[in-house]
């Protein structure tokens, strides 16, 4: 995991002191080495306030901060393939790096043993082959393993290629006005250099090409593979999720030997915690929430029941306040239900760090595959399953703005790597191997029932297995919590405009109990942030901007 950033000059000015500013603003991202590139030359150092980009002049300057995982100490970026024209940037992790390795190691010569600087070489081997650089960058996206946010940059044609994994597991944001055009892994970087909105996403599975300072349309570079209904018993699609979930996890905690889990007591992350204590010799649990609240309840009962070591961070109204305006500048966005369910995730990350953890799993995406929300039954009952598949995808394909890119920054704001084993590609790709029918079933309060029969199998009892869990905001509290606090410093529904209420309802539709809560009817209520909480948390970006 890092921190990437770039700034291309349209009018050849000097940037370089402006790629120091954005990885300042992210300094958190990469504590372990720094490094620039500018015009065919690489300068590294052990840290961002240690590089000396003042007595730097470039017109296009690509910046790099590390947080070293995989290669020990060596490995700071950028790296340059052996023919010295591409110059790479890599944020995230290759999991088959080892096996591409070996195929390239007697024809490129490697200086450092991470994931990272496999891609420069397969990325050299390519555009070598076929002289395009977006072809290049297909054809090697194509055999990566893992997640990424990727910057290459040609400097004989000043060409700059910027790709992300399929999913959006890692972010990559770019913005430009007249003078200039710059990306970052974070927006704070755009917004420190003076560019603020629109900075826009690069899209998962896309590629942005940047020629001569000009962006032109993203096109499409890796898509999610295709899968068909292949396991119609409950026997057969226990055993094919076993076999992709148990490899998943071994990527993920291979050469691993402390590990955290944001754990909150529902199944996703139990069985994530269950599976990392049979491959890693230390593995802690994490939980966060308001004193009495049911996931700290559940996540203590299940941890004794399981033998996990668990630690948990109990939070008053005092503290949520002063976090409020914390996580809107980590996450960069004040959407109340965002808010709501990153309090606890921050606190929990908060207790990692406290503890010296550097790798941490996550739950997440297990509802999307194998249909966890209690309004998917709704939607088999009501539209079928054939329009719940198309549902679910949806979902799955919006995880990145709704779910990913949120916690991507609060674990790096505290220079934490964060792994998604359910968001394995072959994990997804079992999960639409997988008969609907077998998941949920119209009226269901269970859901993902071949996720919670692969879990006992495994050794977890049936109650765990089989619990229905809240809400993150609601079984940790924090919606609540978040309320009291708004009404504290004056915002109630007495404080809400007619005004504002029209703008509230222009405002993005974020998750699918949003999306089509409809079909739950009454219950759509529980999942939608109060107003005056929304307004609380508006009038602190606004107090922020005056």
């Amino acid at each position: 995991m890092c921190g990437i950033a770039g700034v291309l000059s349209k009018r050849g000015e000097n940037v370089a002191p402006l790629v120091g500013s954005m990885l300042f603003s992210m300094a958190s991202r990469g504590p372990d080495g720094a490094g620039v590139s500018f015009e065919g030359q690489v300068i590294r150092s052990q840290s961002v306030a240690d590089l000396d980009l003042g007595a730097m002049r470039a017109q296009s300057v690509i910046g790099h901060s590390r947080l070293a995982i995989v290669g020990g100490t060596c490995g700071t970026q950028p790296f340059r393939s052996c023919d010295g024209r591409l110059t790479l940037e890599h944020n995230g992790e290759i999991y088959n790096y080892k096996e591409l390795r070996a195929r390239l190691e007697g024809r490129h010569a490697f200086s450092t043993e991470t994931d990272s600087e496999v891609i420069v070489h397969l990325l050299e081997e390519h555009y070598n082959s076929c002289r395009d650089l977006l072809g290049a960058v297909r054809r090697t996206v194509a055999e990566l393993d893992g997640v990424y946010a990727l910057a290459i940059r040609d400097e004989a044609t000043d060409t700059t290629v910027l790709a992300r994994d399929r999913l959006g597991v890692r972010p990559m944001y770019y913005a430009e006005n007249e003078r200039m055009v710059a990306f970052a892994s974070e927006r704070k970087a755009l917004w420190a250099v003076g560019l603020k909105e629109p900075t826009l996403r690069v899209l998962p599975g896309h590629a942005l090409v940047i020629e001569n300072a000009r962006t032109k349309p993203q096109v499409q570079v890796a898509g999610l593979l295709k899968a068909k209904v292949l396991h119609r018993t409950v026997a057969s699609a226990v055993a094919a999720y076993e076999d992709a979930l148990v490899a998943a996890m071994k990527k993920r905690t291979q050469d691993v030997q402390r590990i955290g889990i944001i754990f909150s007591g529902g199944i996703d992350s139990v069985l994530v915690a269950y599976l990392a204590s049979k491959m890693v010799p230390e593995v802690i649990c994490y939980t966060c929430g308001v004193e009495g609240s049911s996931d700290l309840e559940f996540a203590r009962q299940i941890a004794d029941t399981l033998g996990l070591k668990l630690r948990v961070n109990e939070l008053s109204q005092d503290r949520v306040e002063q976090l409020a305006p914390e996580l809107i500048r980590v996450i960069e966005e004040s959407n109340a239900g965002q808010i709501e369910v990153a309090l606890p995730v921050y606190g929990a990350v908060e207790l990692a760090k406290q503890d010296g953890i550097r790798i941490m799993l996550t739950g997440q995406g297990a509802d999307e595959l194998f249909a966890g929300y209690n309004w998917y039954s709704c939607v088999a009952e009501r539209e079928g399953y054939r329009k719940l598949r198309k549902r679910m995808a949806q979902d799955l394909s919006l995880l990145y703005k709704e779910t990913l890119e949120r916690e991507d920054k609060i674990t790096m704001a505290h220079s934490i790597e964060l792994r998604e084993p359910y968001l394995d590609l072959y994990v997804i790709k079992a999960s639409m191997e997988i008969d609907l029918r077998l998941n949920v079933r119209p009226g269901d309060r269970f859901g993902k029932r071949i996720h919670r029969k692969l879990a006992e199998k495994l050794g977890i009892p049936h109650d765990v297995a089989f619990r229905i869990k809240e809400a993150a905001q609601h079984g940790s509290g924090m919606h609540d919590m978040l309320e009291a606090v708004a009404r504290k410093n004056g915002f109630d529904e007495e404080a809400i405009t007619a005004r504002y209420l029209s703008e509230l309802q222009l405002k993005e539709k974020m998750g699918s109990s949003q999306r089509y809560g409809y079909l739950f009817e009454k219950e759509s209520k529980m999942w939608v942030a109060e107003p005056h909480v929304q307004m609380y948390l508006d009038s602190i970006v606004h107090k922020k901007e005056a």
